[in-house]
Protein backbone atom coordinates (compact mmCIF):
# COMPACT_ATOMS: atom_id res chain seq x y z
CA UNK A 1 0.00 0.00 0.00
CA UNK A 2 2.61 2.25 0.81
CA UNK A 3 4.31 1.85 -2.65
CA UNK A 4 1.34 2.13 -4.12
CA UNK A 5 0.39 5.71 -3.24
CA UNK A 6 3.98 6.62 -3.24
CA UNK A 7 4.02 5.95 -6.97
CA UNK A 8 0.17 7.81 -6.96
CA UNK A 9 1.75 10.94 -5.41
CA UNK A 10 4.88 10.97 -6.80
CA UNK A 11 6.22 13.98 -8.66
CA UNK A 12 4.92 13.61 -12.72
CA UNK A 13 5.84 15.47 -15.21
CA UNK A 14 3.75 17.83 -17.23
CA UNK A 15 1.52 16.52 -19.82
CA UNK A 16 2.37 18.13 -23.18
CA UNK A 17 0.02 20.56 -24.60
CA UNK A 18 -2.36 19.99 -27.04
CA UNK A 19 -1.98 21.52 -31.10
CA UNK A 20 -3.29 22.12 -33.97
CA UNK A 21 -3.74 18.64 -34.95
CA UNK A 22 -5.06 19.68 -38.62
CA UNK A 23 -5.89 23.71 -39.61
CA UNK A 24 -3.96 25.67 -42.00
CA UNK A 25 -5.93 28.77 -41.79
CA UNK A 26 -3.98 29.64 -38.33
CA UNK A 27 -1.08 32.29 -39.43
CA UNK A 28 0.17 31.40 -35.67
CA UNK A 29 0.27 27.98 -34.97
CA UNK A 30 1.58 26.18 -38.13
CA UNK A 31 -0.12 21.92 -37.77
CA UNK A 32 1.33 19.87 -35.37
CA UNK A 33 2.39 23.35 -32.91
CA UNK A 34 0.98 24.36 -29.62
CA UNK A 35 -1.81 26.71 -29.28
CA UNK A 36 -2.36 27.48 -25.85
CA UNK A 37 -0.22 30.34 -25.99
CA UNK A 38 -0.95 31.89 -28.80
CA UNK A 39 -3.96 34.68 -29.16
CA UNK A 40 -6.61 34.61 -32.03
CA UNK A 41 -5.63 35.95 -35.70
CA UNK A 42 -7.95 38.44 -36.49
CA UNK A 43 -10.81 37.24 -39.07
CA UNK A 44 -10.40 33.41 -38.02
CA UNK A 45 -12.12 31.24 -36.05
CA UNK A 46 -9.31 29.45 -34.11
CA UNK A 47 -12.33 27.21 -31.97
CA UNK A 48 -12.93 25.09 -35.58
CA UNK A 49 -9.40 23.42 -34.60
CA UNK A 50 -9.06 24.17 -31.08
CA UNK A 51 -12.23 23.01 -29.37
CA UNK A 52 -11.87 19.50 -31.18
CA UNK A 53 -7.51 19.63 -30.15
CA UNK A 54 -8.56 20.10 -26.24
CA UNK A 55 -11.44 17.74 -25.91
CA UNK A 56 -9.25 15.22 -28.22
CA UNK A 57 -5.85 15.57 -25.83
CA UNK A 58 -7.96 15.45 -22.92
CA UNK A 59 -9.16 11.73 -23.52
CA UNK A 60 -5.98 10.89 -24.81
CA UNK A 61 -4.81 12.10 -21.42
CA UNK A 62 -6.88 9.44 -19.73
CA UNK A 63 -5.81 6.66 -21.99
CA UNK A 64 -2.56 7.26 -21.62
CA UNK A 65 -1.41 9.14 -18.32
CA UNK A 66 0.53 7.37 -15.98
CA UNK A 67 -1.12 6.14 -13.50
CA UNK A 68 -0.99 8.74 -10.78
CA UNK A 69 -4.03 11.02 -8.81
CA UNK A 70 -3.43 13.83 -11.26
CA UNK A 71 -6.18 12.91 -13.56
CA UNK A 72 -8.74 12.20 -11.19
CA UNK A 73 -7.91 15.19 -8.89
CA UNK A 74 -8.40 17.41 -12.40
CA UNK A 75 -11.28 16.14 -12.83
CA UNK A 76 -12.09 16.73 -8.72
CA UNK A 77 -11.63 20.61 -9.22
CA UNK A 78 -13.40 20.43 -12.44
CA UNK A 79 -16.57 19.93 -10.84
CA UNK A 80 -15.96 21.25 -7.92
CA UNK A 81 -15.17 24.84 -9.04
CA UNK A 82 -17.81 24.74 -12.12
CA UNK A 83 -16.52 26.77 -14.57
CA UNK A 84 -18.89 26.33 -17.29
CA UNK A 85 -17.57 26.84 -20.95
CA UNK A 86 -17.01 30.27 -21.79
CA UNK A 87 -15.83 29.70 -25.27
CA UNK A 88 -12.27 30.84 -24.64
CA UNK A 89 -10.28 27.54 -25.14
CA UNK A 90 -6.84 28.59 -24.39
CA UNK A 91 -8.21 29.79 -20.68
CA UNK A 92 -9.97 26.16 -20.61
CA UNK A 93 -6.57 24.85 -21.44
CA UNK A 94 -5.48 26.77 -18.53
CA UNK A 95 -7.35 25.60 -15.82
CA UNK A 96 -6.87 22.10 -16.56
CA UNK A 97 -3.26 22.93 -16.54
CA UNK A 98 -3.67 24.58 -12.75
CA UNK A 99 -5.51 21.90 -11.53
CA UNK A 100 -2.69 19.26 -13.37
CA UNK A 101 0.16 21.06 -11.13
CA UNK A 102 -1.49 22.23 -8.17
CA UNK A 103 -4.87 20.35 -7.66
CA UNK A 104 -2.72 18.05 -5.05
CA UNK A 105 -0.63 21.10 -3.42
CA UNK A 106 -2.22 23.81 -0.63
CA UNK A 107 -5.72 24.00 -1.46
CA UNK A 108 -5.44 27.62 -0.30
CA UNK A 109 -3.07 28.66 -2.51
CA UNK A 110 -5.55 27.23 -5.48
CA UNK A 111 -8.44 29.10 -4.40
CA UNK A 112 -6.36 32.17 -4.51
CA UNK A 113 -5.34 30.93 -8.18
CA UNK A 114 -8.85 30.43 -8.91
CA UNK A 115 -10.35 33.51 -7.48
CA UNK A 116 -8.28 35.79 -9.72
CA UNK A 117 -8.54 33.18 -12.97
CA UNK A 118 -9.06 34.83 -16.17
CA UNK A 119 -11.97 32.07 -17.07
CA UNK A 120 -13.66 32.50 -13.09
CA UNK A 121 -13.65 36.18 -13.42
CA UNK A 122 -15.81 35.68 -16.95
CA UNK A 123 -17.82 33.21 -15.25
CA UNK A 124 -19.08 34.79 -12.08
CA UNK A 125 -18.71 38.51 -13.30
CA UNK A 126 -15.88 38.97 -10.98
CA UNK A 127 -14.39 41.59 -14.17
CA UNK A 128 -17.51 43.95 -14.07
CA UNK A 129 -17.26 44.24 -10.06
CA UNK A 130 -16.24 47.79 -9.01
CA UNK A 131 -16.46 49.97 -6.46
CA UNK A 132 -19.41 51.51 -7.16
CA UNK A 133 -21.38 48.16 -8.02
CA UNK A 134 -19.39 45.19 -6.19
CA UNK A 135 -20.92 42.12 -8.11
CA UNK A 136 -21.91 39.02 -5.14
CA UNK A 137 -21.88 35.70 -7.45
CA UNK A 138 -18.25 35.44 -6.62
CA UNK A 139 -18.20 36.35 -2.99
CA UNK A 140 -21.18 33.79 -2.52
CA UNK A 141 -19.71 31.01 -4.11
CA UNK A 142 -16.74 31.23 -2.33
CA UNK A 143 -18.28 30.60 0.84
CA UNK A 144 -21.09 28.47 -0.48
CA UNK A 145 -19.54 26.18 -2.61
CA UNK A 146 -15.67 26.47 -2.91
CA UNK A 147 -14.78 26.62 0.72
CA UNK A 148 -16.96 26.89 4.31
CA UNK A 149 -20.13 25.91 3.33
CA UNK A 150 -23.37 27.58 4.10
CA UNK A 151 -24.93 24.95 6.97
CA UNK A 152 -28.58 25.56 7.93
CA UNK A 153 -29.85 29.06 7.96
CA UNK A 154 -30.69 30.07 12.02
CA UNK A 155 -31.66 33.51 11.52
CA UNK A 156 -32.83 36.30 8.73
CA UNK A 157 -29.13 36.40 6.49
CA UNK A 158 -27.66 34.47 8.82
CA UNK A 159 -26.41 30.90 7.96
CA UNK A 160 -24.40 28.83 10.28
CA UNK A 161 -20.97 29.64 8.85
CA UNK A 162 -21.44 32.77 7.31
CA UNK A 163 -23.60 35.94 6.61
CA UNK A 164 -25.23 38.19 3.97
CA UNK A 165 -23.11 40.53 5.34
CA UNK A 166 -19.85 38.72 4.78
CA UNK A 167 -21.35 38.02 0.91
CA UNK A 168 -21.50 41.71 0.71
CA UNK A 169 -18.24 42.72 2.08
CA UNK A 170 -16.03 40.22 0.66
CA UNK A 171 -17.64 41.03 -3.06
CA UNK A 172 -16.18 44.96 -1.83
CA UNK A 173 -13.06 43.23 -1.28
CA UNK A 174 -12.70 41.40 -4.53
CA UNK A 175 -13.16 44.68 -6.72
CA UNK A 176 -10.57 45.62 -9.37
CA UNK A 177 -9.88 42.55 -11.26
CA UNK A 178 -10.08 42.54 -14.57
CA UNK A 179 -9.14 39.99 -17.23
CA UNK A 180 -8.46 40.43 -21.06
CA UNK A 181 -7.96 38.31 -24.40
CA UNK A 182 -11.40 36.34 -23.22
CA UNK A 183 -13.52 37.80 -26.08
CA UNK A 184 -12.45 38.49 -29.84
CA UNK A 185 -8.93 40.74 -29.29
CA UNK A 186 -6.62 39.67 -31.90
CA UNK A 187 -3.31 39.79 -30.59
CA UNK A 188 -3.71 39.80 -26.95
CA UNK A 189 -3.14 37.44 -24.13
CA UNK A 190 -5.59 35.58 -22.08
CA UNK A 191 -4.44 37.14 -18.68
CA UNK A 192 -6.05 38.70 -15.40
CA UNK A 193 -4.78 42.07 -13.97
CA UNK A 194 -5.73 44.30 -11.27
CA UNK A 195 -6.85 48.26 -11.65
CA UNK A 196 -6.80 50.15 -8.72
CA UNK A 197 -9.12 52.28 -10.13
CA UNK A 198 -11.62 49.48 -10.09
CA UNK A 199 -10.99 48.91 -6.60
CA UNK A 200 -12.56 49.75 -3.11
CA UNK A 201 -10.31 51.09 -1.56
CA UNK A 202 -12.72 53.45 0.97
CA UNK A 203 -11.23 56.54 -0.41
CA UNK A 204 -14.07 57.89 -2.53
CA UNK A 205 -16.82 60.10 -1.08
CA UNK A 206 -18.93 59.36 -3.84
CA UNK A 207 -18.72 55.39 -3.38
CA UNK A 208 -22.05 54.96 -1.53
CA UNK A 209 -19.97 51.83 0.31
CA UNK A 210 -18.00 53.95 2.18
CA UNK A 211 -18.41 51.85 5.73
CA UNK A 212 -15.34 49.75 6.85
CA UNK A 213 -14.84 46.10 5.22
CA UNK A 214 -16.13 44.00 7.78
CA UNK A 215 -17.04 40.40 8.28
CA UNK A 216 -19.92 39.27 10.48
CA UNK A 217 -19.50 37.56 14.21
CA UNK A 218 -19.04 34.57 12.07
CA UNK A 219 -15.56 35.62 11.22
CA UNK A 220 -14.69 37.35 14.66
CA UNK A 221 -16.01 40.55 13.10
CA UNK A 222 -12.64 40.81 11.51
CA UNK A 223 -11.81 44.29 9.57
CA UNK A 224 -9.91 43.81 6.31
CA UNK A 225 -8.10 46.81 5.59
CA UNK A 226 -7.19 47.83 1.34
CA UNK A 227 -4.76 45.81 0.70
CA UNK A 228 -5.36 46.30 -3.31
CA UNK A 229 -3.82 43.72 -5.30
CA UNK A 230 -3.40 41.35 -2.53
CA UNK A 231 -6.52 42.01 -0.70
CA UNK A 232 -8.91 39.12 -2.10
CA UNK A 233 -5.56 37.07 -0.58
CA UNK A 234 -6.37 38.37 2.97
CA UNK A 235 -10.04 38.00 2.55
CA UNK A 236 -8.97 33.87 1.76
CA UNK A 237 -6.57 33.91 4.44
CA UNK A 238 -9.64 34.58 6.95
CA UNK A 239 -11.86 32.56 5.36
CA UNK A 240 -9.39 29.12 5.84
CA UNK A 241 -8.60 30.14 9.50
CA UNK A 242 -12.25 28.63 9.98
CA UNK A 243 -11.87 24.83 11.12
CA UNK A 244 -15.28 24.37 9.01
CA UNK A 245 -13.72 25.14 5.77
CA UNK A 246 -11.30 21.70 6.31
CA UNK A 247 -14.15 20.00 7.30
CA UNK A 248 -15.70 20.92 4.24
CA UNK A 249 -13.56 20.11 1.61
CA UNK A 250 -12.59 16.58 3.60
CA UNK A 251 -16.85 15.57 2.95
CA UNK A 252 -16.16 16.91 -0.42
CA UNK A 253 -13.33 14.71 -1.34
CA UNK A 254 -15.14 11.88 0.64
CA UNK A 255 -18.40 12.24 -1.34
CA UNK A 256 -15.89 12.11 -4.69
CA UNK A 257 -13.63 9.29 -3.80
CA UNK A 258 -15.49 6.88 -1.44
CA UNK A 259 -19.31 7.55 -1.16
CA UNK A 260 -21.81 10.30 -0.67
CA UNK A 261 -23.41 9.33 2.48
CA UNK A 262 -21.82 10.77 5.60
CA UNK A 263 -23.18 9.54 9.06
CA UNK A 264 -22.18 10.40 12.55
CA UNK A 265 -19.85 7.60 12.50
CA UNK A 266 -17.92 8.94 9.40
CA UNK A 267 -18.31 12.07 10.45
CA UNK A 268 -16.75 11.63 13.50
CA UNK A 269 -14.19 8.79 12.51
CA UNK A 270 -12.90 10.08 9.01
CA UNK A 271 -14.00 13.71 7.91
CA UNK A 272 -12.82 14.61 11.58
CA UNK A 273 -8.86 13.35 11.44
CA UNK A 274 -9.26 14.49 7.82
CA UNK A 275 -9.99 18.32 8.71
CA UNK A 276 -7.18 18.11 11.63
CA UNK A 277 -4.80 17.04 9.02
CA UNK A 278 -5.42 19.81 7.07
CA UNK A 279 -5.63 22.27 9.64
CA UNK A 280 -2.00 20.99 10.84
CA UNK A 281 -0.25 20.62 7.50
CA UNK A 282 -1.67 24.12 5.19
CA UNK A 283 -4.59 22.30 3.55
CA UNK A 284 -2.22 19.97 1.81
CA UNK A 285 -4.57 18.17 -0.04
CA UNK A 286 -2.18 15.63 -1.63
CA UNK A 287 -1.17 14.43 2.19
CA UNK A 288 -5.13 14.62 3.28
CA UNK A 289 -5.71 11.52 0.28
CA UNK A 290 -2.84 9.55 1.32
CA UNK A 291 -4.35 9.70 5.00
CA UNK A 292 -7.81 8.80 3.44
CA UNK A 293 -6.91 6.33 0.62
CA UNK A 294 -4.63 4.24 2.99
CA UNK A 295 -6.90 4.47 6.32
CA UNK A 296 -9.32 0.99 7.06
CA UNK A 297 -12.09 2.74 6.18
CA UNK A 298 -11.51 3.22 2.69
CA UNK A 299 -10.76 -0.39 2.25
CA UNK A 300 -13.86 -1.81 4.31
CA UNK A 301 -16.49 -3.60 1.98
CA UNK A 302 -19.45 -1.46 2.69
CA UNK A 303 -17.32 1.40 0.59
CA UNK A 304 -16.42 -0.82 -1.59
CA UNK A 305 -17.76 0.42 -4.99
CA UNK A 306 -20.57 2.24 -3.97
CA UNK A 307 -20.11 5.14 -6.44
CA UNK A 308 -21.44 4.76 -10.03
CA UNK A 309 -18.75 5.58 -12.82
CA UNK A 310 -19.64 8.97 -14.62
CA UNK A 311 -18.66 8.95 -17.74
CA UNK A 312 -15.49 9.71 -18.75
CA UNK A 313 -14.72 7.33 -16.11
CA UNK A 314 -16.68 4.12 -17.56
CA UNK A 315 -14.84 4.87 -21.16
CA UNK A 316 -11.68 5.13 -19.65
CA UNK A 317 -12.34 1.91 -17.17
CA UNK A 318 -12.81 0.14 -20.22
CA UNK A 319 -9.94 1.33 -22.62
CA UNK A 320 -6.98 2.04 -20.25
CA UNK A 321 -6.43 -1.98 -18.85
CA UNK A 322 -6.81 -2.92 -22.54
CA UNK A 323 -3.83 -0.80 -23.28
CA UNK A 324 -5.69 2.49 -25.11
CA UNK A 325 -4.88 2.89 -28.90
CA UNK A 326 -1.17 2.26 -28.48
CA UNK A 327 -1.02 -1.18 -30.97
CA UNK A 328 -2.61 0.92 -33.53
CA UNK A 329 -0.11 4.18 -33.38
CA UNK A 330 -3.03 6.03 -32.09
CA UNK A 331 -1.19 7.34 -29.03
CA UNK A 332 0.12 11.26 -27.81
CA UNK A 333 2.68 8.89 -25.71
CA UNK A 334 3.35 7.06 -28.34
CA UNK A 335 2.93 9.27 -31.72
CA UNK A 336 4.94 12.22 -30.09
CA UNK A 337 4.14 14.90 -32.24
CA UNK A 338 4.58 13.07 -35.62
CA UNK A 339 2.13 15.26 -37.72
CA UNK A 340 1.35 12.15 -40.32
CA UNK A 341 -1.27 11.51 -37.61
CA UNK A 342 -2.06 14.02 -35.53
CA UNK A 343 -5.65 14.25 -36.86
CA UNK A 344 -6.69 11.18 -36.41
CA UNK A 345 -5.07 10.45 -33.17
CA UNK A 346 -6.73 13.54 -31.61
CA UNK A 347 -10.00 12.27 -33.40
CA UNK A 348 -9.90 9.14 -31.77
CA UNK A 349 -10.28 11.33 -28.00
CA UNK A 350 -12.88 13.40 -29.41
CA UNK A 351 -15.17 10.63 -30.96
CA UNK A 352 -14.78 9.64 -27.06
CA UNK A 353 -15.66 12.93 -25.83
CA UNK A 354 -18.86 13.19 -27.66
CA UNK A 355 -19.47 9.95 -26.17
CA UNK A 356 -18.90 11.07 -23.02
CA UNK A 357 -21.26 14.17 -23.53
CA UNK A 358 -23.83 11.77 -25.04
CA UNK A 359 -24.27 9.82 -21.84
CA UNK A 360 -24.65 13.38 -19.51
CA UNK A 361 -20.96 14.60 -19.01
CA UNK A 362 -18.94 17.49 -21.24
CA UNK A 363 -15.51 17.94 -19.06
CA UNK A 364 -15.39 21.34 -20.15
CA UNK A 365 -19.02 22.53 -19.34
CA UNK A 366 -20.33 21.31 -16.08
CA UNK A 367 -24.32 22.11 -15.68
CA UNK A 368 -24.02 24.52 -12.62
CA UNK A 369 -21.73 26.36 -10.57
CA UNK A 370 -22.19 23.96 -8.32
CA UNK A 371 -20.83 20.71 -10.57
CA UNK A 372 -22.60 17.55 -11.68
CA UNK A 373 -25.53 16.76 -9.10
CA UNK A 374 -24.30 13.31 -9.10
CA UNK A 375 -21.49 14.82 -6.36
CA UNK A 376 -24.24 16.87 -5.03
CA UNK A 377 -27.69 16.40 -5.12
CA UNK A 378 -29.49 14.17 -2.35
CA UNK A 379 -30.74 11.30 -2.42
CA UNK A 380 -30.00 10.26 -5.94
CA UNK A 381 -26.25 11.47 -6.12
CA UNK A 382 -24.43 9.14 -8.19
CA UNK A 383 -27.85 7.54 -9.57
CA UNK A 384 -28.08 10.64 -11.73
CA UNK A 385 -25.84 9.09 -14.23
CA UNK A 386 -28.33 6.21 -14.96
CA UNK A 387 -31.53 6.95 -16.88
CA UNK A 388 -32.81 4.91 -20.13
CA UNK A 389 -30.92 7.21 -22.50
CA UNK A 390 -27.90 7.53 -20.97
CA UNK A 391 -28.08 2.87 -19.97
CA UNK A 392 -28.83 2.65 -23.76
CA UNK A 393 -25.46 5.34 -24.66
CA UNK A 394 -22.93 3.19 -22.26
CA UNK A 395 -24.45 -0.29 -23.72
CA UNK A 396 -24.51 0.89 -27.13
CA UNK A 397 -20.75 2.06 -26.63
CA UNK A 398 -19.76 -0.93 -24.75
CA UNK A 399 -21.40 -2.70 -28.41
CA UNK A 400 -19.02 -0.50 -30.44
CA UNK A 401 -15.85 -0.96 -28.15
CA UNK A 402 -16.43 -5.01 -28.15
CA UNK A 403 -17.37 -5.48 -31.86
CA UNK A 404 -14.89 -3.66 -34.67
CA UNK A 405 -14.40 -0.77 -32.31
CA UNK A 406 -15.87 3.08 -32.17
CA UNK A 407 -15.36 4.71 -35.53
CA UNK A 408 -13.12 7.73 -35.60
CA UNK A 409 -11.91 9.78 -38.21
CA UNK A 410 -8.28 9.65 -39.89
CA UNK A 411 -6.42 12.42 -41.74
CA UNK A 412 -9.39 12.78 -44.70
CA UNK A 413 -11.88 12.75 -42.23
CA UNK A 414 -13.02 9.16 -43.12
CA UNK A 415 -14.58 7.49 -40.37
CA UNK A 416 -12.39 3.67 -39.69
CA UNK A 417 -13.23 1.82 -36.93
CA UNK A 418 -10.39 1.31 -34.18
CA UNK A 419 -10.79 -2.04 -32.77
CA UNK A 420 -8.63 -2.84 -29.24
CA UNK A 421 -6.02 -5.49 -29.35
CA UNK A 422 -8.26 -8.06 -27.45
CA UNK A 423 -5.57 -11.41 -27.95
CA UNK A 424 -2.71 -9.16 -27.18
CA UNK A 425 -4.51 -7.78 -23.59
CA UNK A 426 -5.06 -11.74 -23.42
CA UNK A 427 -1.63 -12.69 -24.14
CA UNK A 428 -0.34 -10.45 -21.46
CA UNK A 429 -2.30 -11.92 -18.73
CA UNK A 430 -0.40 -14.28 -15.90
CA UNK A 431 -1.48 -17.50 -17.06
CA UNK A 432 -3.43 -17.29 -20.40
CA UNK A 433 -4.12 -21.02 -20.99
CA UNK A 434 -6.22 -21.61 -17.76
CA UNK A 435 -9.92 -20.43 -18.64
CA UNK A 436 -10.31 -19.92 -14.27
CA UNK A 437 -7.53 -18.12 -13.99
CA UNK A 438 -8.11 -15.61 -17.34
CA UNK A 439 -11.87 -15.09 -15.87
CA UNK A 440 -10.54 -14.21 -11.94
CA UNK A 441 -8.05 -11.85 -13.26
CA UNK A 442 -9.92 -9.92 -15.69
CA UNK A 443 -12.78 -9.59 -13.33
CA UNK A 444 -10.02 -8.55 -10.80
CA UNK A 445 -8.64 -6.19 -13.22
CA UNK A 446 -12.42 -4.59 -14.07
CA UNK A 447 -14.51 -4.94 -11.42
CA UNK A 448 -14.77 -3.66 -7.73
CA UNK A 449 -16.35 -6.63 -6.04
CA UNK A 450 -16.18 -10.13 -6.04
CA UNK A 451 -18.59 -11.76 -8.71
CA UNK A 452 -20.74 -14.76 -7.70
CA UNK A 453 -19.43 -18.36 -8.48
CA UNK A 454 -22.53 -18.47 -10.87
CA UNK A 455 -21.53 -15.55 -12.27
CA UNK A 456 -17.96 -16.61 -12.34
CA UNK A 457 -19.63 -19.77 -14.53
CA UNK A 458 -21.09 -17.98 -16.55
CA UNK A 459 -18.08 -15.97 -18.08
CA UNK A 460 -16.38 -18.89 -18.89
CA UNK A 461 -19.11 -20.34 -20.72
CA UNK A 462 -18.65 -17.26 -23.04
CA UNK A 463 -14.77 -17.98 -23.20
CA UNK A 464 -15.11 -21.81 -23.70
CA UNK A 465 -18.53 -21.60 -26.31
CA UNK A 466 -20.15 -23.50 -23.36
CA UNK A 467 -18.37 -26.61 -23.80
CA UNK A 468 -15.56 -28.47 -20.90
CA UNK A 469 -13.19 -25.62 -19.74
CA UNK A 470 -10.22 -27.97 -21.20
CA UNK A 471 -11.85 -26.34 -24.61
CA UNK A 472 -10.13 -23.09 -23.73
CA UNK A 473 -7.10 -24.35 -22.87
CA UNK A 474 -6.84 -26.51 -26.02
CA UNK A 475 -8.33 -23.67 -28.15
CA UNK A 476 -5.54 -20.80 -27.04
CA UNK A 477 -2.53 -23.29 -27.36
CA UNK A 478 -3.76 -23.90 -30.95
CA UNK A 479 -4.05 -20.05 -31.33
CA UNK A 480 -0.40 -19.58 -29.55
CA UNK A 481 0.95 -22.09 -31.99
CA UNK A 482 -0.39 -20.53 -35.42
CA UNK A 483 -1.18 -16.95 -34.62
CA UNK A 484 -1.52 -15.64 -37.90
CA UNK A 485 -3.71 -18.33 -38.70
CA UNK A 486 -7.97 -17.02 -39.29
CA UNK A 487 -9.20 -20.23 -38.28
CA UNK A 488 -7.65 -20.43 -34.97
CA UNK A 489 -7.05 -17.00 -33.93
CA UNK A 490 -10.55 -15.96 -35.21
CA UNK A 491 -12.72 -18.06 -32.95
CA UNK A 492 -10.99 -17.40 -30.03
CA UNK A 493 -11.12 -13.46 -30.39
CA UNK A 494 -14.52 -13.43 -31.06
CA UNK A 495 -15.12 -15.56 -27.82
CA UNK A 496 -13.58 -13.07 -26.21
CA UNK A 497 -15.42 -10.17 -27.37
CA UNK A 498 -18.36 -11.51 -26.81
CA UNK A 499 -17.09 -11.78 -22.80
CA UNK A 500 -16.28 -8.54 -22.46
CA UNK A 501 -19.46 -7.18 -24.30
CA UNK A 502 -21.43 -9.32 -21.47
CA UNK A 503 -18.38 -7.78 -18.52
CA UNK A 504 -18.78 -4.28 -19.89
CA UNK A 505 -22.73 -4.49 -20.12
CA UNK A 506 -22.84 -5.43 -16.06
CA UNK A 507 -24.31 -3.46 -13.74
CA UNK A 508 -21.00 -4.33 -11.38
CA UNK A 509 -18.89 -2.86 -14.38
CA UNK A 510 -20.65 0.63 -13.78
CA UNK A 511 -19.69 0.70 -10.59
CA UNK A 512 -16.44 1.95 -8.81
Amino acid sequence: LSGTLANLFAPVAAPTPPVNHFFNGDPYVPVGTPWVNQPKAAGVDVGHYRYPSLTGWYLQQLFDAPCHIRERLTMFWINHFGMADQGVHRAQYDVIKLFNEHGAGNFQRLVERVTVHPLMLSFLNGNYSSKEQPNENYARELLELFTIHKGPQVGPGDYTNYTEQDVATIARCLTGWRNRGMEHEPDQAVESFFDPEWHDDETDPTNPNQAPKQLSHRFGRAVITNNDADEYKDVIAIIFAQPETARAISRALYRYFVYHEIGQAVEQNVIQPMAAYLLANDYNIGGVLQLLLSSEHFFSLAVRGPIIKNPYEYIVSMLRPLGGFGHLGLSLVHNGQNTNQLATIYGVGTAFHWEAFLMGMDILTPPTVAGWKAYYQAPRYYRDWISTTTLQRRHKLAENVTGQGLSTPDENRNYIPRPMDWLGFINGLTNPYDVYAVVNQITETFLPRPLASEQLTALRALLTGGVSDNEWTVQYGAYVASPMDPATSGPLQQRVQTFFRRLFTMAEFHLQ
